[in-house]
């Protein structure tokens, strides 16, 4: 198999924390016969969106795994890629001071809205079609209150750049958020039920941008294989787990802090990249080096195809959290502000943003993985052949893992495995 990295990959990223799974992802399509990756070509723009889309998803994950840790330090997964066209979508309305703290929090400083807006409809035009065996959907919706005009510009730019389906709807009825449950539990294959309790009569709006990801392993685990083991976590709990295992070719590398072996799904348009901590290091070493400039880029480089005796869990995790204070911390405090928030490209009627929350899903056994996450904003009125060397990679402890689609490099999902 050969998993040979491109000059710049396109990092879907599923860094996540589990509990163990009984779910079985069920698959159908086989990964034998199917077409080349589609290789999505970037231009300058988009190359430079592309790391600054890596560098706001790796200061996310840690700003979330840093909160998870002093809190109830539990199992936990984010998208980075689905927040990122959520806040995208958002930026569109805003202006002035609020405008460019949503652009350095995203990290796309001197871009313009025309290469921002190019870049989202690109990728996610490619990202639904490139492997035939995987199912990957965005989805993007803004529901308005129908007693306020909202600026058509706003609305011409989401639904021509990110296909946003947009409804103006009455906020004081309790059945429209029942409509948003409903359109989130639809594009997510029924993995997110419930994104909001209920919709306020001051929101000027709620965006919503929905992820799902269904991928079968090229190399599938035979689930022959799969027996209980043990897991230890940073405390040295112990805990017997279902982990799955086989002898295969994998992409590896290693460096003093962590090994690294890529998984991929279908024509490898896809994978996940599970990180694991090297004896005497922990997963807030990795996640501390992923923030260090070129760290990411110069392990992908170190890649190579080797024998690999790999041991890696089922899992399974439903992970929700509301994003303001991570948000505020990466610099858009103004956003949130009654005061001082500018969302003027949004409507004329003054406006902030109340809330940024996520929700995700992700459940991977020996067939594949499935996953999903719906990102809402809610906005309140103020008023990569030699003989391989063979290794064992043993995550029979606290991992990081990661799943990309492997012609660009941006960021879908992150997270930690810490306990089950």
């Amino acid at each position: 198999m050969n998993l040979k990295m491109n000059s710049f990959l396109l990092s879907l990223f599923m860094l996540l924390t589990a509990s163990s799974c009984e779910k079985d992802v069920k698959i159908e399509n086989p990964t034998s016969d199917l077409p080349a990756p589609i290789k999505i070509e970037l231009n300058a723009a988009d190359n430079a969106m592309l790391q600054s889309d890596q560098a706001f998803a790796f200061e996310f994950f840690s700003k979330v795994f840093d909160e998870e840790k002093k809190e109830n330090d539990l199992n936990f997964m984010v998208s980075p890629f689905s927040l990122s066209m959520a806040l995208a979508m958002t930026w569109n309305g805003s202006d002035n001071e609020t405008k460019l703290a949503i652009q350095n929090t995203l990290k796309l400083d001197g871009m313009t809205d025309e290469e921002v807006n190019s870049y989202f409809k690109k990728l996610k035009e490619a990202f639904e079609k490139t492997d035939p065996s995987t199912k990957l959907a965005i989805a993007n919706s803004i529901w308005t209150n129908k007693e306020i005009q909202i600026l058509p510009e706003f609305i011409s730019l989401n639904k021509n750049y990110f296909n946003a389906t947009v409804d103006a709807v009455d906020f004081s009825d309790p059945t429209t958020a029942q409509r948003i449950n409903k359109w989130a539990d639809d594009n997510t294959n029924g993995l997110i039920k419930e994104v909001i309790e209920e919709t306020s009569p001051m929101a000027l709006m709620y965006l919503l941008n929905a992820l799902y990801f269904q991928g079968i392993w090229t190399s599938e685990f035979d689930a022959k294989n799969t027996s209980k083991m043990p897991f230890t976590t940073e405390l040295g709990k112990s805990k017997n787990v279902d982990m799955m295992q086989q002898n295969a070719h994998f992409n590896y590398a290693s460096d003093e802090t962590m090994q690294m072996v890529e998984l991929p799904y279908g024509n490898e348009a896809f994978s996940m990249m599970v990180l694991l901590p090297q004896h005497g290091k922990t997963i807030a070493n990795i996640a501390s080096n992923l923030k260090g400039k070129n760290y990411w880029t110069g392990m992908k480089n170190k890649l190579r195809n080797m024998d690999v005796d790999l041991f890696i869990p089922k899992f399974k995790t439903e992970y929700s959290k509301q994003l303001n204070s991570v948000l505020k911390d990466m610099g858009m405090d103004i956003a949130f502000s009654p005061d001082d928030a500018d969302f003027s490209r949004m409507s004329n009627t003054s406006s902030f943003i109340s809330f940024v929350k996520q929700f995700t899903y992700i459940a991977t056994d020996e067939v594949g993985t499935e996953a999903a996450a719906v990102t809402v904003v809610g906005m309140e009125t103020t008023s990569f052949p030699s003989q391989p060397e063979k290794v064992t990679f043993k995550a029979n402890k606290p991992f990081i893992y990661v799943i990309q689609e492997k012609s660009t490099g941006s960021i879908l999902f992150m997270g930690a495995v810490r306990d089950f």
